[in-house]
C-alpha cells in the first residue's frame, strides 16, 4: 500500500517509516548538542572572576574597619581613604542591599557621625579614635542647642554595635546638657538684680536652688560659664542684702532656716550674724616643719578634722614633700610669703616677689595654687588687698598665743577663753606646746558642737590688722 507524499508522489509504508525515525534522531541530535553547549561555554569562562571580586570587596571593607565584627572605624582612616575605599566597594557590587556594600555605608556614617561630634566637642585630636573614646568631654564654650539638635536630627545610627551606641549617647550627652544651661539661663535671667524691700522669699529661693542644681548638674561644661558667673554676681549681691539687713532687722527664724537649707545663699551666710552654728576654722601658720606638722596632721586625722596651713615660700622649698603630704589629706594649702617679711614696711616690688615665688613654690611641691593669703604679722593694709584682687586676704580673732607659751595647757586654757561663736584661730606648727595643745582643744570644741570648717566660711568684718 502506498501514499501520496507532499509533492504528490507515491512512497510505500517502509519508506515513511525511514523519515519518522530520521526526524526523531535529528531532534534528539539537536538536544545532545545544546546540551553540550551549556556544559562547554562556562569551562571556558575563568573560574576564578567571582573569587577575585569578593576578594576585593573584603579588603575594601577591612581598609574601613579595624575589628572583624565591623564595629569600630581603622583609627587612622581619613577621608580620602574612606571615599576611595566605598568608590571601590560600590564599584565591586550592584546590589544596594550587598552586605558589604551596606558595611560601606556604615562606616561613611559612623565617620560622618565622629566628625561631626568633634565639632561639638572641645578636642584637637577626634574624640574617638579605634575603640579609644577620650574622657571627661567638654562641650565648645560657642555651641549653641540648635547646633547640637540639628547635629543630633542628621545622625542615622541604629544602635546595633558598640561604637554606634557611644556615638548616639555622646551626641544624647550633648544635647541633654545644652537643654539645661538654655533652662539655667532662662531662670537666671529672671532673678532679680538686686533684693525688693519685700521679696518673694519661697519663689526666689526655690529659683535659686533649681538653678544652683542644675549648675552642679552641668559641672564645669565651658558653655555654662556665663550663667554661672551671672548667677554668682546676683545671689553674691542677694546674700550682701541680707547680711546688711541682718544688722538692723530680725529675720523671721523659719526664713533663716530655709536660707541655710539653699546651698548657695548658704555658703554666703556661712559665719555671719544669722549663722547660729558654731564654727571654727584652724589654722596654722609659718610651716612646714619636718618635726612638727607630721604630727599635727596625725591628729587631725585622728578627730577626722581638716585645718588650713599658711606656708612660708623658704619652708616649701625645703620640705616639698611636707607641703604635698598635707594637701593629699584634704587640708587647705596657703601662702603665708616666702620669707615672713613685715608688709608694711616693704616695696610693692618685694610684696609682689614675697606673694609671687610662694605660690610657685606650692605649686611645684603640690600642684596646688593657693586662693588664700595671711599677711605676717596681719601687717600690710589695705594696699596688699588692692595688689592682690584675686587673692582672698585672711586675718584671726582668736590668737592661741602659743608663740608665747610653751605650756600646752596655757595654750589651751587661751584659746577656751576667747572662744567666739564664729572663730578663726591663729596656731603655729613649730613646736612641741602646739602639738600638744592639740590633743585638748579638739576633742572639747567637738563636744561643744563646733564645726570645722575653711576660714572663707568665716565671715570677716577685716581683712588685716592696721
Amino acid at each position: 500500500m502506498s501514499h501520496l507524499d507532499n509533492n504528490g508522489s507515491r512512497v510505500s509504508r517502509h519508506e515513511r517509516y525511514a523519515r519518522k525515525q530520521r526526524r526523531k534522531h535529528g531532534k534528539i541530535s539537536l538536544l545532545i548538542f545544546g546540551l553540550l553547549i551549556c556544559m562547554v561555554i562556562p569551562m571556558l569562562i575563568p573560574s576564578d572572576t567571582p573569587q577575585i571580586n569578593q576578594q576585593a570587596v573584603e579588603a575594601a571593607i577591612q581598609e574601613l574597619y579595624l575589628d572583624n565584627q565591623f564595629d569600630f572605624l581603622n583609627p587612622n582612616l581619613t577621608r580620602e581613604q574612606l571615599e576611595q575605599q566605598i568608590k571601590k566597594v560600590s564599584s565591586l557590587t550592584i546590589d544596594s542591599n550587598d552586605p558589604y556594600y551596606l558595611k560601606a555605608q556604615q562606616a561613611q556614617s559612623k565617620f560622618e557621625a565622629i566628625e561631626g561630634l568633634n565639632t561639638l566637642y572641645e578636642t584637637e585630636t577626634s574624640i574617638i579614635e579605634g575603640q579609644v573614646v577620650q574622657a571627661d568631654l567638654r562641650l565648645r564654650q560657642d555651641v549653641t542647642l540648635d547646633q547640637v539638635t540639628a547635629a543630633v536630627s542628621e545622625i542615622n545610627l541604629p544602635e546595633e554595635d558598640a561604637l554606634s551606641q557611644q556615638i548616639n549617647q555622646l551626641y544624647r550627652d550633648a544635647e541633654q546638657t545644652m537643654q539645661q544651661v538654655v533652662a539655667a539661663q532662662a531662670l537666671v535671667e529672671q532673678l532679680p538684680t538686686e533684693l525688693a524691700s519685700e521679696p518673694d522669699w519661697p519663689t526666689l529661693i526655690a529659683d535659686i536652688n533649681e538653678i544652683d542644681t542644675l549648675l552642679q548638674t552641668i559641672g564645669s561644661q565651658p558653655p555654662i560659664k556665663t550663667v554661672a558667673t551671672e548667677f554668682t554676681k546676683k545671689v553674691d549681691v542677694f546674700a550682701t542684702n541680707i547680711k546688711e539687713d541682718s544688722n538692723h532687722q530680725e529675720f523671721d527664724s523659719q526664713l533663716v532656716e530655709q536660707m541655710f537649707e539653699c546651698d548657695a545663699l548658704a555658703r554666703r551666710l556661712s559665719g555671719s550674724i544669722l549663722d547660729e552654728r558654731k564654727l571654727i576654722a584652724l589654722t596654722f601658720d609659718d610651716g612646714p616643719n619636718p618635726s612638727y606638722t607630721p604630727q599635727v596632721l596625725d591628729i587631725l586625722a585622728q578627730y577626722d578634722v581638716k585645718a588650713t596651713f599658711f606656708l612660708l615660700g623658704q619652708e616649701v622649698v625645703k620640705y616639698p614633700e611636707l607641703v604635698k603630704e598635707i594637701a593629699d589629706a584634704g587640708h587647705l594649702v596657703e601662702n603665708h610669703s616666702f620669707g615672713h617679711p613685715d608688709f608694711a614696711t616693704i616695696s610693692d616690688d618685694e610684696l609682689l616677689d614675697e606673694i609671687n615665688r610662694t605660690q610657685e613654690a606650692i605649686y611645684d611641691a603640690a600642684g596646688i595654687l593657693p586662693t588664700m593669703y595671711r599677711m605676717p604679722y596681719g601687717s600690710g593694709g589695705a594696699r596688699v588687698v588692692q595688689m592682690f584682687p584675686d587673692l582672698q586676704s585672711v586675718i584671726w580673732n582668736v590668737d592661741s598665743e602659743d608663740w608665747v607659751s610653751e605650756d600646752a595647757y596655757t595654750i589651751y586654757l587661751n584659746v577656751m577663753e576667747n572662744l567666739l561663736q564664729h572663730t578663726v584661730l591663729l596656731m603655729h606648727d613649730k613646736d612641741q606646746s602646739t602639738v600638744d595643745s592639740l590633743e585638748l582643744l579638739i576633742p572639747e570644741l567637738i563636744a561643744q558642737g563646733y564645726e570645722f570648717v575653711s576660714p572663707l566660711e568665716i565671715n570677716m568684718e577685716f581683712l588685716y590688722y592696721e
